[in-house]
């Protein structure tokens, strides 16, 4: 506690004698281990409303930004801020942790699968942490950090931005060792305009990394690989078609995933997305970078779960349900249509809005509409504003069937073309909410 109180140059009230703090939380209803409470005040609600439900659930001391009374003579340090403290404190404890190694993960698209993908690899070896679930922000970010367990020896670390300068923060509290850039889209492009800014912005996490660190990239995305000598940081780079460090030959797939090759070496991965070959390339990369044996490389990247509404595959009956509702951009919607070809069985697409797309919106929905026109997909039912420009594309083929309605419409829709045997792909971005479609239909099913 003394620690940190200078760390932050506040002086500890209610003190009686040194804690040591092994945990944060910023939720009082999540205490751990001899914890530190931060109250955070947030658009909808107020930290510092908690702080003696808090203390009633375990907490040793707490942050406050405000004056306050709490009950038990708590102890605790005043602070102008205790958003800006715990980013803070996170800096100070990456400083204090030069043995740990950081793997830091951005990108327009797969930074949560690569991430698990790395994360299982690496922990076939060391012990690994990981930030959980959408923790990537300038909140997420630090007080993943602060809760870092002692005896790790490698912290995966997915970061997320919407505008420049935010990975660059989040880079120089974490200080990654390695970079990750997974690729470079679409997403956020009504802030940033371009993607050669998006490149600019996801290039800041090389703005904390040590000048001896790696940047490992897809030298398949076609910004990266145009502006890859741009890059301040040694590069290394994987892909499937251009030419690259790690490359996945000799693809095959198989009935539940598929089998590919780097250098020499047979690899499979059990997924229905082909796009997972991408992430799964860095985790092999990285695996090798830092000295894991093939074997323990191709055991890790073989046990990697699925994660909740990405390309999640549900099977009810003989009907196929695949919910990829917790995100999307043109590259994704493209990726998982073509995951969906790889299907037995009468397909069906049920698509919502891409957010964020600015002045490009029709453009990259009217992209998606034209290339669904050369697959074969049976029906396509699109609900939302700008969904509209893939119908527009798609119903100018006379072999798929369309349509255009109300989220409320698209079941009656469903159930008229359901037989047995379909595959329904669900996708949109998730400020859509079709995820509440999709519990809505496995619930009729």
């Amino acid at each position: 506690m003394s620690e940190i109180g200078r760390i932050l140059n506040a002086t500890v009230e209610n003190f009686k004698e040194d804690i040591l703090i092994e945990s944060f939380s910023i939720n009082s209803k999540d205490i751990r281990k001899n914890a530190m409470f931060i109250p955070l005040k947030g658009n909808r609600f107020d930290g510092h409303d908690f702080i003696d439900q808090a203390i009633d659930n375990g907490a040793l001391c707490f942050l406050t930004q405000k004056d306050v009374i709490a009950k038990k003579d708590c102890p605790y340090l005043k602070v102008d801020d205790t958003l800006k403290a715990m980013q803070n404190l996170a800096c100070a404890y990456r400083e204090k942790r030069k043995d740990l190694v950081v793997i830091g993960i951005t990108g327009s698209v797969g930074k949560t699968t690569t991430k698990e993908y790395i994360y299982n690899v690496l922990s076939t070896t060391y012990n690994t942490y990981k930030n959980q679930g959408n923790y990537n922000n300038h909140i997420g970010l630090p007080y993943s950090i602060l809760n870092i367990p002692d005896k790790t020896e490698i912290a995966v670390l997915e970061m997320g931005m919407s505008n420049f300068g935010e990975i660059s923060f989040l880079s120089k509290i974490s200080k990654p060792d390695i970079g990750v850039i997974t690729n470079i889209g679409v997403a956020h492009i009504e802030n940033l305009k371009t993607r050669y800014n998006i490149f600019l912005a996801k290039s800041e996490i090389q703005d904390g990394m040590p000048s001896s660190s790696l940047l490992v990239i897809n030298n398949d995305n076609d910004i990266l690989h145009s502006h890859r000598n741009e890059l301040k940081r040694r590069v290394v780079t994987i892909g499937i078609e251009n030419d690259s460090d790690f490359m996945a030959k000799d693809i095959q797939k198989a009935a539940n995933g598929f089998y590919f090759v780097v250098d020499s070496y047979k690899y499979f991965i059990e997924t229905f997305n082909f796009h997972d070959i991408y992430n799964s390339l860095f985790a092999i990369a990285v695996g090798i970078i830092l000295g894991i044996d093939r074997e323990a490389i191709a055991q890790g990247i073989m046990k990697k779960d699925g994660l909740k509404r990405r390309f999640e595959v549900i099977k009810k009956g003989d009907i196929t349900v695949i919910d990829d509702t917790y995100n999307a951009s043109t590259h994704s919607m493209i990726s998982a249509i073509d995951s969906v070809c790889n299907f037995e069985g009468k397909k069906i697409l049920v698509l919502g809005d891409m957010l964020e797309l600015g002045s490009l919106s029709e453009q990259e929905h009217r992209k998606v509409g034209s290339y669904i026109v050369t697959k074969p997909i049976d029906v396509v039912i699109c609900t939302g504003q700008d969904a509209f420009y893939i119908f527009d594309q798609v119903r100018k083929n006379e072999k798929i069937k369309s349509y255009f309605v109300s989220k409320e419409e698209c079941l009656d829709i469903l159930q008229k073309e359901l037989e047995g045997g379909s595959v329904v792909l669900f996708k949109a971005s998730r400020g859509v909410k079709l995820d509440e479609l999709v519990d809505n239909f496995l619930r009729g099913l």
